[in-house]
């Protein structure tokens, strides 16, 4: 099973667009504002640590986490958990020196990136989703309007 806990803008909620094709059913979404997503992750660590739960994989998007979840994300990553932080903002940088942490700001092309762009491409290279052009579509249309590229673009359909 999957837990995914994403930000509630559209980029998050592109995030749980995404995860719920790879996974189906096998996927909990659990949209969170900024304030909010550290007592929904230090819950369900408490939960999965109660019950021993290894079979779980946590994924958290376009938001990161306080100091204390990081440190116990880490713990449980090293106890044999599963866990996958994927974000693009530059505050979340530092995740990088996790194994588990993914943060990119911007393509080398010198697009920036989303974290739907992100998780749909994660998704891709662990085999878990089959591209389409039309989920692709879809991807890039968050990623201008999460970008602001939209208006540099005049791409109204993104906005």
């Amino acid at each position: 099973m999957y837990k995914l806990f994403t930000h509630n803008d559209l980029d998050g909620v592109g995030c749980g667009i995404v995860a719920k094709i790879a996974f189906g059913d096998q996927v909990d979404v659990r949209y969170n504002s900024v304030m909010g997503l550290d007592h929904q992750v230090d819950r369900f660590l408490d939960y999965l640590n109660e019950k021993k739960d290894k079979d779980w994989t946590v994924l958290i998007t376009d938001l990161s986490v306080n100091e204390k979840n990081e440190e116990t994300l880490d713990e449980w990553f090293h106890d044999g958990g599963k866990v996958q932080l994927i974000d693009h903002h530059k505050t979340a940088l530092h995740f990088n020196d996790y194994d588990w942490g993914y943060v990119k700001v911007e393509y080398d092309d010198g697009r920036l990136a989303c974290a739907t762009s992100l998780l749909y491409g994660y998704l891709v290279h662990k085999g878990h989703l089959e591209p389409s052009a039309a989920l692709e579509e879809f991807v890039e249309l968050v990623r201008q309007y999460d970008t602001w590229e939209w208006d540099a673009n005049d791409n109204i359909k993104a906005k």
